[in-house]
C-alpha cells in the first residue's frame, strides 16, 4: 500500500537501514559475550572446537608475516610440519581482506584481533542484505534494516559460523551474489559484478560455492516474476555467467592452489548423510534451539520468519511473484532433505561434522521472501492470521523436539504476539484519516520490533553458546602470560636456519605458528597426504583423521629433522633443552632404498646409521584384558615402543605410566606417537605392560619394540655434522645451502618432499628433487658446493596466467561499455 512506503521515502538510499542494520548486529552479538561472560567480556573461552587450534594460530602468522617476522610468506610456512605450502591454508582460512585488520592489533591480542573481525563480517552480512532487500523492490526501509540484522545473526551465523571465521564470508557472499543478479537484469555495475564475485571466492571458495549455486537460483525466481522478454532474459543470464566466470578467474591464483592443496590432502572419510527427523529440522526455525551439527540452523528470528509466512495469503504479492517465491523456498527446503542435493551443496564432498552447512542459504531465501512480503503493502489481519496459523503449524510439528529449550516456545509465542499486534496497529493506525500521514506510528513499530529482534536473538545467541560448550567445549584459551612466557622463551633460542627450535604441541597443533620455532605440529585440512604418511612412518602421532601432526620425542628424528632446542613445560615453567644435531642440510652417499619393514628402520634410513636393536617379543594377555610384551636387548640401550594403533597408556617393568593416545571411533581419529620408556636394565629383558583405553587392541607382531643406542646415535650425528652443509640460508620459500668440496652422492634437506620444490646443484638446471626417504634431496656428482632450492605452490603459475587473461577480458569488457555509451550520448 502507498502510505506504507511514504512514512520512508523510496528515492531514499539504502545506507540508512544498512547502517542501523550492521548495528544492531554488533550490539546482539557483544551483548550476548557480555552475559555468557566469554572473551573479551569474561573468563570463558571462545575458542570453541577448531577456532582457537587452528584458526586463531593461522591469524597470528599472518601477524607474523605481515610485520616480517615470520619464518617463510604468503607461499611457503617454515614454521610448521617441517616446511609446508602456505598459499593454500591462507586461501581457505584467511583470503577474506579483513583478515588483514589483524596486523592493525598487537601480537598478543590477536584473539580480540578475531573477535572484532567475527563482529564486523557479521555486520556487514547484514548490512548487505538490507541494501539487497531496498534494491530488490522498493519497501519501508525500516523493515529492510530489521530482516537484515535478522539474516546477520541467523541461526547458522551464530551457531555453525561463529567458530569458524571464514565462513562468515559466504554470510556476506550470499546477498552481494544476489545484488550481482540484480545487476545482471539492470545491466549496470558490470566491473563492480567481476569484482564482488572474485572478492568472495578469494575469501572463501566453500561457502562462496554454495552463494553461487543460489545466486543462480535467485537470478532464475526473478526472471520469473519479471516483464522481461525471452531475449533480455537470456542476455541476462549471459552477463550474470559473465560476471561469475571472470571473478572465478581472477581468484584463479589463489583458487588454484588451494583446490590442487585439496586434491593432495590427507583424505578423512566421508560422513554419511542422514536427514534428521522432521520435529528436529522445523525445530531449528525457532528461537532457544540447538543442535551441535545435528541439523540445520535455519533461526531467522520470530519477526522474519512470520512475516515469510504472511507471504502465501498476501493478495497483494502479484500471483507470480507469490508462486515463484514460495515454490523456490520449499524447493531449497527439501533439497536440505535430500541426499543427492545436499552433495550437490557441498561440492559432493559429505561433511563429518555439521551436514548442514548451507544453512545460510535457506535463511537468506526466508529473509527475501519475507521483505517481498511486506514491499509491496505492510501485512493486515488476514495476513497476519494466516502467518500466525502456518507459524502455529511449525512449533506443533515441533514440540517434543530435544533440540528445544526451556523457554523456547515462551518466546515464541511472545515475539509473534509483538508482532501482529504492531503490525495490526499499524492496520488500524493508516486507516484513521487524522494519523495517516504522520510518521510517528512507523517510528514507534520500529522501535518495538527492533527491540524484539534484539532481545530474542540475544537470549537465542547465549542459548546456543551455553548449549554447544556442554558438547563441543572449548579447547583453547585466550593468549594469556603462560603463553607470552613460551613464545619469549622458544624464541630466545631460535637460530634458525641453523637448527630449529621446536615449541612442541602441548597446547594445540599449531604451536609453532601461535608460539613461534620450527616444529612438525600443523594443524589444516590442508596437510599434505605424503607428508602424513612420511611422519607416521617414522613414529610421529596425529589426531583430526591425519590433518593434525603432533610433535616426537625423539632424538633420532631430532637429528634427523636438525631440532637442536626444544621447548619443555616443568613446574618451574618453560625451559629448553638443547641437543647436537646434524645441519639442516647433510650428505648422504646416496639415495638408498625407499621401503622401510618398520619406523625404527625408517629413522635409520634417514638418518643413514644404524641405531636400533629391533628384537622378537612375545606377548601375553593378562587377567585384565591388558597386554605384557618381553623382549631382550643390550644392557642400557633405550626401550622404545611404537604402536599407532593403540590408545592407553605403556609402561617398562612396574616405571612410569606413558599416554598412548590413539582413538578410532565415530567423529575421532587419532594416532599413537612412538615413546621412550626407559633404559634396558641389566638383565637385558625388556617388559612392557599396555593398559588399554578400550576393548583390548591388536599390536602388530613385529616392529612395535626399539632399543636405541644413544652412543651410536651421537656417532651418527658427528659423522653427518663433518659432511653438512658449511652455510644454510633460508629465504621466504627458498633455502640454499653451501657445501664441502667434493661433496658427492645426494644433499639431503631436512625439509619434507611436496609438490612444488625445484632445486639445483651449482650451475646447473633447477628440476625437481628426488625423494629420500620423503625428505628432498639433491644428486651431487662431486663438482656443485652449493644447492639452491625454491618452493612455488603447484597451481599458481597456471592461476596467475588464468587470472591475468581475466583482468584483460574484463578491462576490454569495461573499455567497450564505456566507447558505446559515449558514441550514444
Amino acid at each position: 500500500m502507498g502510505s506504507d512506503n511514504e512514512a520512508q521515502p523510496r528515492a531514499a538510499g539504502p545506507l540508512r537501514p544498512a547502517v542501523v542494520a550492521g548495528v544492531l548486529v554488533a550490539a546482539v552479538f557483544t551483548a550476548s559475550g557480555i552475559i555468557r561472560g566469554t572473551y573479551p567480556f569474561g573468563s570463558l573461552s571462545r575458542s570453541t572446537n577448531d577456532l582457537g587450534t587452528q584458526y586463531i594460530p593461522f591469524f597470528a602468522h599472518l601477524w607474523d608475516i605481515l610485520h616480517g617476522r615470520a619464518q617463510g610468506d604468503l607461499l611457503f610456512n617454515w614454521q610448521s610440519a617441517f616446511g609446508v605450502g602456505f598459499l593454500g591454508d591462507f586461501g581457505v582460512v584467511l583470503g577474506s581482506p579483513l583478515s588483514l585488520l589483524v596486523g592493525l592489533f598487537p601480537r598478543d591480542q590477536i584473539d580480540l584481533a578475531v573477535y572484532v573481525i567475527t563482529v564486523l563480517k557479521l555486520s556487514l552480512a547484514a548490512a548487505a542484505m538490507a541494501v539487497l532487500l531496498i534494491k530488490m523492490h522498493p519497501g519501508p526501509r525500516w523493515v529492510a534494516a530489521m530482516l537484515g540484522a535478522s539474516y546477520g545473526v541467523c541461526g547458522w551465523a551464530i551457531d555453525d559460523a561463529g567458530y569458524v571465521p571464514m565462513w562468515l564470508d559466504g554470510l556476506i557472499a550470499l546477498p552481494m551474489f544476489f545484488l550481482v543478479a540484480e545487476w545482471s537484469l539492470r545491466r549496470t555495475n558490470r566491473l563492480l559484478s567481476v569484482l564482488v564475485v572474485a572478492v568472495f571466492w578469494l575469501s572463501n571458495f566453500y561457502t562462496a560455492y554454495m552463494a553461487t549455486i543460489a545466486a543462480g537460483l535467485y537470478l532464475l525466481a526473478r526472471l520469473l516474476t519479471s516483464d522481461l522478454g525471452w531475449m533480455l532474459g537470456l542476455r541476462a543470464v549471459l552477463r550474470h555467467g559473465i560476471s561469475f566466470v571472470l571473478g572465478m578467474a581472477l581468484a584463479a591464483p589463489v583458487l588454484l592452489p588451494v583446490l590442487t592443496a585439496n586434491d593432495a590432502a590427507t583424505p578423512s572419510p566421508a560422513g554419511v548423510f542422514q536427514p534428521s527427523p522432521l520435529d528436529l529440522f522445523l525445530s531449528r526455525l525457532l528461537p532457544l534451539s540447538e543442535g551441535v551439527g545435528r541439523t540445520a540452523s535455519l533461526y531467522v528470528g520470530t519477526v522474519a520468519l512470520l512475516l515469510a509466512l504472511t507471504m502465501p495469503f498476501n493478495r497483494f504479492v502479484p500471483w507470480r511473484t507469490k508462486a515463484v517465491w514460495v515454490v523456490t523456498t520449499v524447493l531449497l527446503t527439501l533439497s536440505f532433505r535430500w541426499p543427492p542435493t545436499q552433495e550437490l551443496w557441498h561440492g559432493f564432498d559429505t561433511p563429518n561434522g555439521s551436514q548442514y552447512r548451507e544453512a545460510f542459504l535457506l535463511c537468506g531465501v526466508i529473509i527475501v521472501l519475507a521483505w517481498l512480503a511486506v514491499a509491496y503493502r505492510l501485512p493486515g489481519p488476514i495476513e497476519l492470521l494466516g502467518g500466525g496459523v502456518l507459524l502455529a503449524v511449525i512449533a506443533w510439528l515441533s514440540d517434543g523436539s530435544p533440540l528445544l529449550t526451556q523457554h523456547a516456545l515462551t518466546v515464541l509465542i511472545a515475539s509473534g504476539a509483538v508482532t501482529v499486534v504492531v503490525f495490526g496497529a499499524i492496520w488500524v493506525i493508516r486507516r484513521a484519516p487524522a494519523v495517516r500521514r504522520t510518521k510517528w506510528p512507523v517510528a514507534a513499530a520500529f522501535a518495538i520490533l527492533m527491540v524484539v529482534v534484539a532481545v530474542e536473538t540475544t537470549w537465542t545467541a547465549v542459548i546456543t553458546d551455553e548449549q554447544r560448550s556442554k558438547v563441543l567445549g572449548a579447547s583453547a584459551t585466550a593468549w594469556d602470560d603462560a603463553q607470552a612466557q613460551r613464545r619469549a622463551t622458544i624464541l630466545d633460542a631460535s637460530n634458525w636456519p641453523n637448527y630449529r627450535a621446536d615449541p612442541g604441541t602441548s597446547g594445540t597443533p599449531n604451536d609453532p605458528l601461535l608460539l613461534g620455532g620450527q616444529g612438525a605440529g600443523l594443524y589444516s585440512s590442508l596437510l599434505p597426504y605424503s607428508l602424513n604418511q612420511t611422519l607416521t612412518g617414522l613414529g610421529f602421532g596425529w589426531s583430526g583423521y591425519g590433518r593434525a601432526s603432533h610433535d616426537l620425542d625423539n632424538p633420532v628424528t631430532d637429528a634427523i629433522f636438525s631440532i637442536g632446542a626444544k621447548l619443555q613445560l616443568g613446574k618451574d615453567g618453560p625451559h629448553i633443552t638443547r641437543s647436537e644435531v646434524p645441519q639442516l642440510v647433510t650428505v648422504r652417499r646416496r639415495l638408498g632404498a625407499t621401503a622401510s619393514s618398520n619406523a625404527y628402520v625408517a629413522q635409520e634410513r634417514l638418518l643413514g646409521s644404524t641405531v636400533y636393536e629391533v628384537p622378537e617379543y612375545k606377548g601375553k594377555r593378562l587377567t585384565n584384558g591388558d597386554v605384557k610384551l618381553v623382549a631382550q636387548c643390550t644392557t642400557g640401550t633405550t626401550a622404545v615402543l611404537y604402536t599407532p594403533r593403540v590408545g592407553g597408556r605403556a609402561r617398562l617393568a612396574d616405571g612410569q605410566w606413558h599416554e598412548l593416545s590413539a582413538t578410532r571411533r565415530p567423529g575421532i581419529n587419532t594416532s599413537s606417537a612412538m615413546i621412550q620408556l626407559g633404559t634396558v636394565p641389566k638383565s637385558g629383558f625388556v617388559q612392557i605392560e599396555i593398559a588399554f583405553n578400550e576393548e583390548p587392541q591388536r599390536i602388530e607382531p613385529t616392529g612395535a619394540i626399539g632399543c636405541l643406542d644413544q652412543q651410536a646415535l651421537a656417532r651418527a650425528v658427528r659423522r653427518l655434522r663433518a659432511s653438512g652443509a658449511t652455510d644454510v640460508k633460508a629465504g621466504g620459500h627458498s633455502i640454499s645451502a653451501t657445501l664441502p668440496p667434493g661433496s658427492r652422492g645426494v644433499a639431503v634437506v631436512a625439509v619434507p618432499k611436496v609438490a612444488g620444490w625445484k632445486c639445483s646443484a651449482g650451475d646447473g638446471k633447477a628440476q625437481t628433487p628426488r625423494n629420500y626417504g620423503g625428505l628432498v634431496a639433491v644428486p651431487l656428482t662431486g663438482n656443485e658446493d652449493r644447492i639452491n632450492c625454491t618452493y612455488m605452490p603447484p597451481g599458481l603459475r597456471r592461476g596467475l596466467a588464468i587470472g591475468a587473461a581475466a583482468a584483460a577480458i574484463t578491462l576490454g569488457l569495461v573499455l567497450l561499455g564505456w566507447r558505446r555509451r559515449r558514441v550514444r550520448s
